[in-house]
């Protein structure tokens, strides 16, 4: 009898994961009844039934028909906030193809959901994943394996008031890999900006989201990049990095809502016009907030737009037919090679979209977003300097414009006039503006390069 009864008490003191619920128990497949049967027979339920479900939704096998189409596929995931429903083991009903990852689909585009049965091993799961992120907290991230005297290394120079609550340090190391017969491999030029040293996921809006937004309200300039499924006016943001001086963070787009995300208090930063914000190609982004949240970017700075004015300059104002990539412009600003890009050696072009959408995202899907977005803020410096290489030797010649000459001459000039060494420059090329500040040059006809006279 007392054998029973520790039993009894050892059993109720542990959480079965496995326990169904009434609705799940409807569900059980009678043992005369075919599997074929159940799932031809189905049972439709509005979007409401199954918000009202709760965590027992979670593992149910459905037929989920929206405007997109039909899937087949387990919840997941239920996000009532962002209005948006998750399904995993996705497949196609007609082909049977099945699709990588997640696929998400938001309320008011669900039309029709028929629950066919439930998924044991998912379900099981999914609420035991439940259950510890109540008992402990959610973890996306994990800590990378280095050797200890890297981590106490690395660890030293993280400032402790910089330490986002909740998240754990993901490293961003800047050792290429070590080939000796190879010479392009070697380590990337001092950095004339503090890199981030490390990043970190946001993906829900709380403190987490308060202290990173804090972080960014510091800084005088940030690094934008963005990820998505055909990102603009009708695609679908997944992810938005912001790079500050010493961190990245990663805003999980899809899971939060890009509403949500920018009401959040992001949207003010972005929008902010003593901020600038850094971005290679910003045309995607601008289409996407100006035409979904009503948001546009203020103050940037396009590295792409810039590296095209650089050849405008340099090329008698001819301007070239492709945009340049980020990678080439790294590579020839920064004299970085694929390996401090790519840390796994594989091209971005050959990530399959989908595999965005899965979460947690993986280890090395985070590490190419932080590559994407530490670097611009050093790019920008330097095409800035070779934007203002033509004011600087102006500055070398008004140095010179007295000094370099005799007394008797420089009692003859006047302050007020420009001096002439800087009228000769002029009549090679006159800066114009356009209505609206807008300022372009504007060449002489028959007149030399400009920029013939650089050294």
């Amino acid at each position: 009898m007392d054998n029973r009864e520790s039993s009894t008490e050892k059993k109720s003191s542990t959480i079965n994961m496995t326990v169904a619920s009434p609705f799940h128990a409807m569900l059980q497949p009678d043992p005369a009844i075919s599997l074929n049967s159940l799932e031809n027979e189905g049972r439709d339920l509005t979007l409401k039934e199954i918000l009202d479900l709760g965590d027992d939704s979670l593992g149910l096998k459905v037929l989920l028909t929206a405007k997109q189409g039909s899937w087949l596929g387990v919840i997941n995931t239920i996000l009532t906030t962002c209005g948006k429903i998750s399904l995993e083991k996705v497949s196609n009903p007609k082909t049977g193809k099945k699709k990588l990852g997640l696929r998400t689909f938001f309320f008011h585009d669900v039309l029709n959901i028929k629950v066919l049965g439930e998924d044991r091993e998912a379900r099981r799961r999914l609420l035991k994943d439940i259950y510890f992120e109540k008992q402990q907290g959610k973890k996306l991230l994990r800590k990378k394996l280095l050797p200890m005297d890297l981590q106490e290394k690395c660890c030293s120079n993280i400032p402790e008031e910089e330490v986002v609550p909740g998240l754990i340090q993901q490293l961003v190391s800047e050792e290429a890999p070590e080939e000796k017969s190879s010479p392009a491999l070697s380590p990337p030029s001092p950095a004339r900006l503090p890199r981030p040293s490390k990043w970190v996921i946001i993906d829900v809006v709380d403190d987490s989201y308060k202290k990173a937004l804090s972080m960014i309200w510091k800084e005088m300039v940030i690094s934008l990049g963005i990820t998505g499924l055909g990102v603009g006016r009708s695609g679908t943001l997944v992810w938005l990095s912001v790079a500050t001086s010493s961190v990245i963070f990663h805003f999980d787009v899809a899971k939060i809502g890009v509403s949500e995300v920018m009401e959040g208090g992001l949207g003010m930063v972005l929008q902010d016009s003593k901020m600038v914000k850094v971005v290679h190609d910003c045309r995607a982004l601008e289409d996407l907030l100006h035409h979904q949240l009503n948001l546009n970017l203020c103050n940037v700075f396009d590295t792409q737009a810039a590296e095209i004015y650089l050849h405008l300059l340099n090329h008698q104002g001819s301007v070239p037919l492709l945009v340049p990539t980020l990678s080439s412009l790294l590579t020839k600003h920064l004299s970085l090679n694929i390996h401090h890009l790519f840390p796994d050696r594989q091209e971005y072009s050959k990530v399959d979209d989908s595999l965005w959408l899965e979460r947690p995202l993986a280890e090395s899907l985070g590490e190419r977003l932080a590559r994407d977005v530490m670097y611009l803020r050093e790019l920008r410096l330097e095409q800035l300097d070779m934007i203002l290489v033509d004011l600087r030797q102006i500055f070398e010649v008004y140095l010179g414009a007295m000094r370099d000459k005799d007394s008797l001459t420089v009692s003859q000039l006047e302050p007020q006039v420009v001096p002439a060494e800087v009228q000769r420059l002029g009549k090679q090329s006159v800066v114009s503006v356009k209505e609206g500040g807008l300022p372009f040059i504007q060449y002489s006809k028959g007149a030399p390069n400009p920029r013939l006279w650089r050294k």
